[in-house]
């Protein structure tokens, strides 16, 4: 068991109280667990940039988490089984959530590993690999090679790519997600996957399924299919199997009293300055607009000590210890820090996150990223991680028993503000435990 010394404490307020002097990122936050316990919540900045009227940013203001919903939908799968550029690593908080969800239902018997997609929707059955996809401006459409399975899904191997159409904007930010208010939430789903064919004969991939690693739309896929196999909607089967066993508030559903805590999206500038984000690309769906489909790739919302008290969650089961009505089996949460990749997905997941992870060795498992060796100084190998496009991230450490949350609103993605104060908050942390 560890905690943070009171050297340790201090050391992240005084790192709060830097960037805030120093205006280095709006509104931001920092949430610290252990294994047992938190160690340690702050915040710094206000809700609106530059708006001392609109509040503080406190251990209660609400973040978007983006990608980091993507492990809570894997999860509740086991149970029952230039700025354009800028927007590749794009959606990473929001789908710790996503993945988790997809953990639940296997666990339940309702869904396989080894499904293929197309048992639950048809509509995937005629995929395409655009070769040259990264390479040429103007790739070849060709039949895909075999069909994704929902491990592929959950390892981010099923060959689904944001990129499709680039140099355009991508994902929710290209299209806005705005689903006619007709038809229902099966009606949505259906948009949404014809949506993301970007007008070829089918959906399109970069590569074959299961030979690499492609960040995509495989969460948002896994996010239809509970909702297909379970007849509720995303943000239900969250609630009932994640949020509320643990406790926590996260939600795929913004309201009046949410949105006044909710910390606005900003943008760094070129010249290093902060604004607004006003409007610049369309958002997903969200309030006062009905959410008729839960994207389990970047729907969710939470504060950093919520997003925290998943990740000890999980850190409990898999050490062991006693957890209150726990989401997962320990075999089950075993499986999160277990690479999954092929070497050449592994390889393609290393060209993403180089620019953040000090770590050329990395895969990814069942849910989330893993770091397969350790960092000096930080994360010991096999830790899970990942973050969200709008400037949050996380790491959550099995071996040390540490999980740390941390970020800002602010675009691009990986914002060097953002990063900055994760690496600061790292090194403090791992610097400062002692046994408790």
């Amino acid at each position: 068991m560890v905690k943070l010394s009171a050297t340790g404490k201090k050391a992240l307020d005084d790192l709060v109280t830097q960037f805030q002097a120093e205006k280095k990122l709006p509104g931001f936050g920092i949430a610290v667990t252990s294994v047992d316990k938190e160690l340690y919540a702050s915040g710094g900045g206000f809700r609106i940039h530059d708006d001392p009227t609109s509040g503080a940013v406190t251990p209660d203001s609400l973040f978007w988490i983006c990608s980091m919903t993507k492990l809570i939908t894997a999860v509740r799968t086991f149970e029952k089984l230039a700025f354009a550029q800028t927007f590749y690593n794009v959606f990473t908080l929001i789908f710790l959530d996503l993945q988790l969800a997809g953990l639940v239902l296997i666990e339940q018997g309702k869904l396989n590993f080894d499904d293929p997609v197309t048992k639950y929707l048809p509509q995937l059955k005629d995929l395409v690999v655009l070769e040259g996809l990264m390479t040429t401006p103007s790739p070849t459409p060709r039949p895909a090679q075999g069909v994704p399975t929902i491990l592929h899904l959950l390892a981010h191997s099923s060959g689904s790519t944001y990129f499709a159409k680039l140099p355009e904007p991508i994902y929710a930010l290209q299209k806005g997600y705005t689903f006619e208010q007709t038809g229902g939430r099966e009606h949505a789903q259906d948009q949404f996957l014809e949506c993301i064919k970007e007008g070829y004969s089918g959906v399109p991939l970069a590569a074959d399924p299961g030979t690499s690693f492609s960040y995509g739309f495989s969460s948002d896929i896994l996010g239809i299919i509970i909702e297909r196999v379970t007849g509720q909607s995303l943000a239900d089967v969250c609630e009932q199997y994640i949020f509320r066993p643990i406790g926590i508030k996260a939600t795929f559903k913004l309201t009046p009293e949410l949105i006044a805590k909710l910390v606005e999206l900003n943008f760094r500038n070129e010249d290093g300055s902060i604004s607004r984000f006003e409007d610049r690309v369309p958002l997903i769906q969200r309030y006062p607009k009905e959410v008729l489909l839960a994207l389990g790739g970047i729907g969710g919302y939470s504060t950093l000590p919520d997003y925290a008290a998943l990740l000890r969650h999980l850190l409990r089961i898999e050490a062991g210890k006693d957890v209150p009505h726990p989401i997962l089996k320990q075999e089950t949460v075993k499986t999160l820090f277990k690479p999954q990749l092929t070497e050449a997905g592994a390889a393609a997941l290393a060209a993403i996150v180089s620019t953040w992870v000090n770590s050329g060795s990395v895969n990814w498992s069942t849910g989330l990223a893993l770091t397969v060796e350790d960092i000096p100084g930080k994360r010991r190998a096999n830790s899970g991680f990942w973050g969200g496009w709008a400037g949050t991230l996380y790491v959550i450490d099995p071996t040390t028993g540490i999980a740390i949350v941390a970020g800002s609103q602010i675009v691009p993605t990986f914002d060097k503000g953002a990063v900055e104060l994760f690496d600061k908050v790292e090194e403090i942390v791992y610097a400062n435990l002692e046994d408790d």
